[in-house]
């Protein structure tokens, strides 16, 4: 797998997680507001990915398991790769109905 579709695809699957907890959870979840008092600090999700130069490497940056990396050919050099992805769980989207639902209650109310 490329570096790129991990990353992406960890992200799609961290934020689909929280929405789905957010519907069936018994309390709330990034609920956007507590106490009246309107919440938007982003959470942070973490990567640290370990990446192997190889002769044998075909080019690029590619994401295995551990199990993959022990089987595989030898590695020259191992460098570390730490970074960290700002995503606003409580920040309404178009996409999240549960927040989409919200803003058009919002929106019938002042008119």
């Amino acid at each position: 797998m490329k570096l790129n579709e991990f990353i992406k695809q960890t992200l799609i699957d961290v934020t689909q997680g929280v929405v789905e907890a957010q519907r069936e959870a018994l309390l709330h979840i990034a609920p956007g507001t507590v106490e009246s008092v309107v919440v938007r600090d982003p959470s942070f999700v973490k990567f640290e990915v370990a990446v192997t130069v190889s002769k044998e490497a075909g080019g690029g940056i590619n994401v295995w398991s551990l199990g993959d990396l022990k089987a595989g050919a030898a590695s020259e050099q191992t460098n570390r790769i730490s970074f960290e992805v700002p995503v606003y769980f409580q920040a309404p989207t178009e996409r999240n109905e549960r927040h989409h639902s919200r803003r058009d209650k919002s929106k019938s109310v002042e008119e």
